[in-house]
């Protein structure tokens, strides 16, 4: 599933290039991805001759704001990426032109596709079909079910704040990263970055943590969060940039699949891999400390 780096790098694409454009047509392959009353028709209703006034990102989900006092929201869920280009619709599929857009195959599943005004597009591309996309009010974004008892954001809080987060806090180091109602868009991926280069072993309790341990895992969950944002994210399954390109976050991973490779902490370490709450942690046995 993208994590914050991946929809951070997804919401920066395709802010200048939807923000002042129209919404002139819509098209689903089916009724579910857009979980709308009226499925897709009473959904191109209601978007059809839109300006798309912002595009923004709350966690892991992307809000597109149009005109008027609706916005759409975007779960891309565990397979799906937007992408942004042309397409043409050719013996029932939608084919892109050119490009990394036509060339990879995991960017063929095109579920759901806008049309713009400038001649462009942007599309769902979602292997698994999870992905979802509502009309949503725009008072009622902050009490939609997904969002209104999430964390805060990673990148925005504090240190002080951060710490705050940990006081009466139980549970595997791991988890408790991964858990979005704790902090948000901290997934599978840089658990495993932010722990190798904390030093601390995936199954560490929390409630064992120093405020020495605590300040090495805010100052790295930012390192590591801005870095793969700098890298445009990390392309290890499905994820594409609207482009169609990979990001290359993965080309620098210290941990997460490296399962057997030397740890380039040059310790001695071989990275292992272990399961923690059903979720594979990949880890240093030699420089990550267990607590």
């Amino acid at each position: 599933m993208p994590e914050l780096p991946e929809v951070e790098t997804t919401v920066r694409y395709l802010r200048p290039r939807l923000a002042g454009k129209t919404i002139k047509d819509f098209w689903a392959d089916r009724d579910k991805v857009v979980r709308q009353a009226g499925g897709i028709l009473g959904f191109k209703k209601e978007v059809k001759n839109k300006k798309i006034v912002k595009v923004y990102r709350r966690a892991k989900f992307i809000v597109i704001d149009i005109s008027g006092d609706k916005s759409i929201f975007i779960h891309q869920k565990i397979s799906g990426h937007l992408l942004y280009g042309k397409w043409q619709f050719k013996n029932g599929l939608w084919e892109a032109k050119s490009g990394p857009l036509k060339d990879d195959p995991e960017n063929k599943y095109i579920r759901a596709l806008f049309h713009l005004n400038n001649g462009y597009q942007f599309a769902l591309c979602d292997l698994r079909r999870f992905g979802k996309i509502v009309l949503v009010k725009d008072k009622d974004i902050s009490n939609l079910r997904e969002i209104r008892d999430l964390g805060p954001e990673p990148l925005e809080i504090d240190l002080k704040d951060f710490k705050n987060l940990f006081k009466d806090k139980r549970g595997r180091l791991k988890q408790v990263l991964m858990d979005p109602f704790f902090i948000v868009g901290i997934g599978n991926i840089y658990s495993d970055e932010i722990l190798w280069k904390a030093g601390l072993h995936p199954l560490t309790r929390v409630e064992n943590l120093d405020n020495k341990d605590l300040g090495k895992i805010f100052k790295y969950s930012k390192e590591v969060l801005e870095k793969a944002v700098k890298l445009q994210g990390s392309s290890t399954d499905d994820y594409r940039l609207p482009s169609g390109e990979k990001g290359e976050y993965q080309n620098v991973h210290n941990a997460y699949h490296e399962t057997g490779k030397k740890c380039r902490k040059k310790d001695g370490g071989v990275i292992e891999r272990l399961k923690v709450g059903g979720r594979s942690a990949h880890f240093c046995p030699v420089h990550q400390v267990l607590k």
